[in-house]
C-alpha cells in the first residue's frame, strides 16, 4: 500500500499536538486520535518500514520529526490546560471527546474501503468493541509499590511494562495507563518521570520504542494484507472507547453545556474526516503558483 508522506509538514505536527493531548486524557487514547485525523496508517507505515518504505529511513525521519515533536509540545503545553477542564467542568470536557471520538466514525468506514458487509467484519468489529468496554468495566487494581532502583529484575520489569504501554500509542481505543495498571507498574512510572528517574525513564523510553517499532510492524502487515477487516477492528476499539467514557447524564444547564460539547467536538471530527484540509492546501499551492 503506498502512503503520501509529508515531510517536515506544519500538518502533522498539529496533528501530532492532538495525539500528545489525548495522552493526558484518562480513558482517551492517543492512537484514537491518530486514526480521526488520518495520521494513523502513514504513522505505522513509518515506525515499522522504517528502513524498508519507500523513500527509506531519511524520509521516515523527515515525516515522524514534527509528528513526534507536536506530540511533545500536546502533551506539556496542554496539560495544565486539561487538567483545568477536566476539574471545572468534567462532564462537559468528556462529552466533548466523545463527540470527536463517534464524530469519526464515517470517515472511519470510509477509510476501510470496504464494498459491501462481511461477517467476519462484524465479528471483528464486535471484537474491538468488547475489548474496549472490558478495559472500561474492569476495577482498578490496588497501586504497587513504585520501583526506584535499576537491577537486572526491575530493569526487565520496566522493560516489560513499558513495551505492553506502547500498545496503547498503537492500537486504537486501549489506554496506557489502564494497562500499566493492571501490571502494577503505574506508580513506578508516574514516580519515575515526576522525580526525573534517569535510569528509570531510561528503560522506560528503550522499552517504548522497541514495543511501538514491533507492534508497527505487525499492524502495518495486518493494514496491508487484510486492510478492511483490519479497520473494521480499529472501529470497534474506537466506539468502544466512546462507550465507556459515556459518564451519564445531567441535567438543566450541565446537559445543554454537555449536548454542545459533544456537538463541537463532533463537528470538529467530520471535518477532519472530510478533504477539506486537502482543498485548502491545493488553493494554498495554486495561490502561490498563480502569484508566481
Amino acid at each position: 500500500m503506498h502512503f503520501e508522506k509529508k515531510p517536515l509538514s506544519l500538518l502533522n505536527t498539529l496533528k501530532g499536538v492532538a495525539v500528545g493531548v489525548a495522552n493526558i486524557i484518562p480513558g482517551v487514547s492517543g492512537g484514537t486520535i491518530a486514526v480521526i485525523t488520518g495520521l494513523y496508517d502513514e504513522l505505522v507505515d513509518a515506525f515499522g518500514n522504517f528502513f524498508s518504505s519507500e523513500g527509506g529511513w531519511r524520509r521516515n525521519l523527515l515525516f515522524l520529526a514534527p509528528v513526534v515533536v507536536g506530540i511533545l509540545v500536546g502533551n506539556i503545553a496542554f496539560a495544565r490546560l486539561i487538567g483545568y477542564l477536566l476539574d471545572v467542568a468534567p462532564e462537559a470536557t468528556t462529552f466533548g471527546f466523545i463527540g470527536l471520538i463517534l464524530g469519526s466514525t464515517p470517515y472511519l468506514f470510509k477509510r476501510a474501503g470496504t464494498a459491501r458487509f462481511r461477517a467476519r467484519y462484524i465479528l471483528l468489529f464486535l471484537l474491538g468493541l468488547g475489548v474496549v468496554l472490558w478495559m472500561g468495566l474492569t476495577p482498578r487494581p490496588e497501586a504497587s509499590p513504585a520501583i526506584t532502583r535499576i537491577t537486572l529484575t526491575t530493569g526487565t520489569w520496566i522493560f516489560a511494562a513499558a513495551f505492553i504501554a506502547s500498545i496503547a500509542m498503537i492500537i486504537p481505543g486501549v489506554s496506557g495507563s489502564f494497562l500499566l495498571l493492571l501490571i502494577g507498574m503505574y506508580s513506578t512510572l508516574q514516580q519515575g518521570f515526576s522525580n526525573i528517574n534517569i535510569p528509570v525513564i531510561l528503560v522506560f523510553v528503550l522499552g517504548t520504542l522497541t514495543g511501538v517499532v514491533l507492534v508497527s510492524k505487525a499492524i502495518a502487515a495486518l493494514l496491508k494484507n487484510f486492510h478492511g477487516a483490519t479497520y473494521f477492528a480499529i472501529i470497534g476499539l474506537v466506539v468502544g472507547s466512546a462507550i465507556a467514557l459515556f459518564p451519564g447524564l445531567s441535567s438543566g444547564r450541565m446537559l445543554w453545556l454537555d449536548g454542545g460539547a459533544f456537538l463541537l467536538g463532533a463537528t470538529l471530527s467530520l471535518i477532519l474526516g472530510t478533504d477539506m484540509k486537502e482543498r485548502l492546501l491545493r488553493r494554498r499551492r495554486n495561490t502561490l503558483h498563480d502569484a508566481r
